[in-house]
């Protein structure tokens, strides 16, 4: 239903949630009738079965009691320290508290899958996040121009020269340049994938070179011939083809505003005060 997805409504399912949540806790402490330890069939079912997932087998009589015993004595010293307020002014203690209280708003805002309409309206207005980066195929021969020096360009272009004379021109031709120790031949890179290895001024060159051998392009390495094989342009794909990292984006968007609404509404309750000159002006 629509209106479980609304921000609002969770945050007043979470209101009445926290409150029930915090009346039982109270009455519970507050009361000496919460000396009672009661341990049930399923929670000793509970503990049963993670010792049968831990050791691959049951636990045999003597263990089962040692498992409820230290249940009982968990229990017990959780309680205490409840008691004498050993969870006040604890940093761990807040932080987890916080928390469990986030990820309880994040629960609620993710009861409901999205539907396919919300889907496609997400990605309609993230487009550019999901474009497909334009893809390449390429050889390339390397000119080291730390080796080389001042001669490196000329190198180059009397290697391309030759190169473009042989009828036909070869695919690859590493023989004409130096050793280069990324190697020569790449399939259907991604335009990130040539920026990590070479740049991202080489890579950006490549993508708007001519099939054929073009050059010289230069790198963070050198000076580069390049035979280009191929090249498939980018675009924005239809929302159906990377849907699964739709539904990813978007609960972890709902996330968010549900955990934002949350705060948002629980704020409501305080008057804030910052002493003065607490935080010192910017200069």
């Amino acid at each position: 239903m629509k209106v479980l997805r609304e921000p609002l409504f969770q945050f007043a399912i979470l209101g009445v949630v926290f409150f029930f949540v915090y009346s039982v806790a109270a009455d519970r402490l507050a009361s000496r009738e919460s000396a009672t330890i009661r341990i049930t069939a399923s929670e000793i079912e509970l503990l049963s079965a993670t010792f049968q997932r831990q050791w691959q087998r049951p636990p045999i009589e003597n263990e089962l009691e040692n498992l409820v015993e230290a249940r009982i004595r968990e229990e017990v010293l959780y309680r205490e320290a409840l008691a004498v307020g050993l969870d006040t002014n604890d940093m761990v203690v807040r932080r987890r508290m916080v928390q469990k209280m986030e990820m309880l708003s994040q629960d609620l805002a993710l009861l409901a899958d999205p539907t396919d309409a919300e889907l496609q309206a997400f990605f309609d207005d993230n487009k550019e996040d999901y474009r497909i980066s334009p893809r390449v195929s390429f050889s390339h021969v390397y000119f080291n121009a730390d080796r080389r020096g001042a001669t490196v360009e000329e190198d180059a272009l009397r290697a391309l020269a030759e190169i473009r004379a042989q009828s036909p021109p070869p695919q690859s031709a590493p023989d004409r340049g130096d050793r280069f120790m990324l190697g020569y031949d790449f399939s259907d890179a991604s335009t990130e994938e040539v920026a990590r290895e070479f740049g991202q001024q080489f890579a950006g060159t490549l993508v708007e070179l001519d099939p054929g051998w073009q050059g010289p392009v230069l790198s963070g390495y050198g000076l580069h011939l390049v035979f280009l094989e191929k090249r498939v342009e980018g675009r924005i794909p239809n929302w159906t083809e990377v849907r699964d990292r739709l539904v990813m984006d978007y609960n972890r968007t709902r996330s968010d505003r549900a955990r934002d609404a949350l705060y948002k509404g629980l704020l409501q309750k305080y008057e804030v005060v910052i002493e003065d000159d607490a935080i010192p002006a910017s200069s």
